[in-house]
């Protein structure tokens, strides 16, 4: 699982036809516990901070039955001058499957050249964040009854240059293109010219970036997708300065909004999103946590069951 163009819809399926098993299991506590792999052993490789991809994948090997070993980059070999190649060698010896998570575009890709069991990416740099997009989706999904085909209209708010999760989730939308995407960028953060080429290119997508000085026609979007400011991905300081986080979804927003509209966002939450809306029903951010794990249960069990 290196890139979204690896994914298809007969994929999709199964995987969400896997994950909604997995819950239909887990019953009203919304656990499921399944010893089904538990002679497995996931390695999770973060060469960059993460809580809830890191953990997710631990929660969801272990409710499989299996067992997790978390790889410290700051605590290893690659400090006394370890190749990367020798460190993935290494981890694939240790391991039946590695998720991997690198500040680097890329390096899910070398690193599956490497290893010599199954590699996850878990987010490489800039560039594409896979679970996340088939999580992001399945929420979607389920938010709507079980039918994308009900789901018309998106809408990325924010950091839409450097965010993994918008494009990732862009890409997966190019296998529905009847949704139409919309834009509403921080300063400084309007989604780059091979983003915008990727989606005519691909698909008959329509898209649209709209001015936050203008209305904002909120009445138009089933969906509203926030992220943070990526900070750690703006390299210089001249645009630093031209990027802040200027447009917060508020209580008064959403009042804008269609009625069983959903706001989501990947999370960490800085400032994008007003708490007084986090117990709303259309706010379902948290509610995208407990599908990864499912959603990673499944995509764990489809991997080392081949």
């Amino acid at each position: 699982m290196i890139s979204i163009n690896d994914i298809d819809k007969p994929f999709i399926d199964k995987l969400f036809e896997k994950t909604d098993d997995i819950i239909k299991r887990g019953g009203s506590k919304g656990k499921c516990r399944l010893n089904i792999h538990s002679d497995k052993i996931l390695v999770n490789a973060f060469f960059e901070p993460s809580t809830r991809t890191q953990l997710s994948f631990e929660s969801a090997m272990k409710s499989l039955g299996g067992s997790v070993i978390n790889f410290n980059a700051y605590t290893s070999s690659l400090k006394k001058g370890e190749s990367f190649k020798d460190t993935i060698k290494t981890l694939s010896i240790y391991g039946d499957i590695i998720v991997l998570r690198h500040p680097q575009t890329g390096s899910a890709k070398e690193a599956n050249e490497y290893s010599d069991v199954p590699v996850i990416n878990g987010g490489d740099g800039s560039n594409e964040h896979p679970t996340q997009a088939l999580l992001d989706l399945y929420t979607i999904y389920k938010s709507f009854d079980n039918n994308l085909n009900t789901v018309n209209t998106i809408l990325f708010v924010g950091d839409c240059n450097n965010s993994r999760t918008i494009r990732s989730l862009i890409k997966l939308l190019h296998l529905y293109p009847h949704i139409s995407i919309y834009f509403l960028p921080y300063s400084g953060c309007n989604p780059s010219e091979d983003m915008l080429h990727s989606i005519s290119h691909k698909q008959n997508i329509q898209t649209n970036i709209l001015d936050k000085n203008q209305p904002i026609p909120y009445h138009l979007f089933d969906v509203i997708y926030c992220t943070r400011l990526q900070k750690e991905r703006i390299y210089t300081m001249k645009q630093q300065d031209r990027s802040r986080t200027d447009i917060v979804i508020t209580k008064e927003i959403l009042n804008k909004c269609k009625n069983n509209v959903i706001i989501m966002h990947p999370l960490p939450r800085i400032d994008e999103i007003s708490t007084e809306i986090d117990n709303e029903p259309n706010s379902v951010y948290f509610k995208q946590m407990e599908y990864g794990v499912k959603i990673r249960m499944a995509l764990l069990d489809l991997l080392l069951s081949r």
